[in-house]
């Protein structure tokens, strides 16, 4: 339950401050998730969301090491414009219009990681269903992909076309998956269905990706750390090895308790009399 923080405190944290976050700038903030999750962040935590949607119930069969599969399956759902917002992302001022009216967004690029290319590069081996427009980049240095931090759009259309090439990837491949998913980096597998192909059939179907971040290449510079919010158009995310830096935990516990007091106390209370 650690969701990669150091511990399950910090996980708690960040749900915590990234709804609160977001309900400061947004009237209307929507969780999509199962059960427990409900059960967690709703019935324990009380977050403030507008909405709650436990359909993430109908997706329990598929293999838990495919977690990016609840987001899939949350953009499938909009019926209007959205914006799909991790729980590791803090805000601190509203996205500009350039951002929410796009027909598709995203986070920033990606053109640099070695590691997402010997991932693809496996599954175009292994994997007995691979559409063109993913093989025809087997081989290459680079394999370009969209950071999902924050992904969505108005273009609603696509996304219901984008999040079925997803699941009948992942179907058609399921006996595939099963059988190498635990000599796999995973988490890799999760950036090539999400990520990769978001980019890649946004380019087959000849539509363009505005970028929070259009000048990066790559993730944006010390996009992890509180304190560099400004630098980042007041964004902050903490993803990856963010989450085991000690400045960063301690900061997200500082802003806890100095923002949201009675969240805070809360969140340790229930951890205390292992209620969470």
């Amino acid at each position: 339950m650690n969701g990669g923080w150091p511990a399950r405190k910090y996980n708690y944290f960040s749900w915590a401050l990234s709804c609160l976050q977001l309900c400061r700038y947004y009237s209307n903030v929507e969780l999509v998730t199962d059960d427990l999750g409900k059960f967690i962040l709703i019935e324990k935590l009380k977050l403030p969301y507008t909405n709650v949607n436990t359909d993430l119930n109908r997706i329990n069969n598929y293999n838990a090491g495919l977690w990016a599969l609840g987001k899939i399956y949350a953009y499938s759902l909009q019926e209007s414009p959205f914006l799909h917002v991790d729980s590791d992302i803090f805000i601190w001022n509203a996205f500009d219009d350039r951002i929410v009216k796009a027909p598709l967004t995203a986070q920033n690029k990606e053109h640099q990681s070695l590691d997402y290319t010997q991932t693809f590069n496996e599954i175009c081996r292994k994997f007995p269903y691979v559409p063109d427009y993913l093989k025809e980049l087997e081989g290459r240095q680079y394999v370009f992909c969209s950071n999902a931090g924050i992904l969505g759009g108005t273009d609603i259309g696509f996304f219901k076309a984008y999040t079925n090439e997803i699941f009948r990837f992942i179907d058609e491949n399921n006996d595939c998956i099963e059988e190498n998913i635990v000599n796999m980096n995973s988490a890799y597998l999760n950036v090539i269905y999400e990520q990769v192909i978001f980019s890649q059939f946004a380019q087959k179907t000849n539509k363009e990706i505005t970028f929070l971040f259009p000048y990066d290449i790559d993730i944006p510079k010390y996009i992890g750390f509180f304190h560099e919010a400004d630098r980042n158009a007041g964004f902050v995310h903490c993803l990856g090895t963010y989450k085991q830096n000690r400045q960063v935990y301690r900061t997200l516990e500082m802003k806890m308790k100095t923002l949201y007091p009675d969240y805070y106390h809360l969140i340790l209370e229930l951890i205390d009399s292992s209620e969470l």
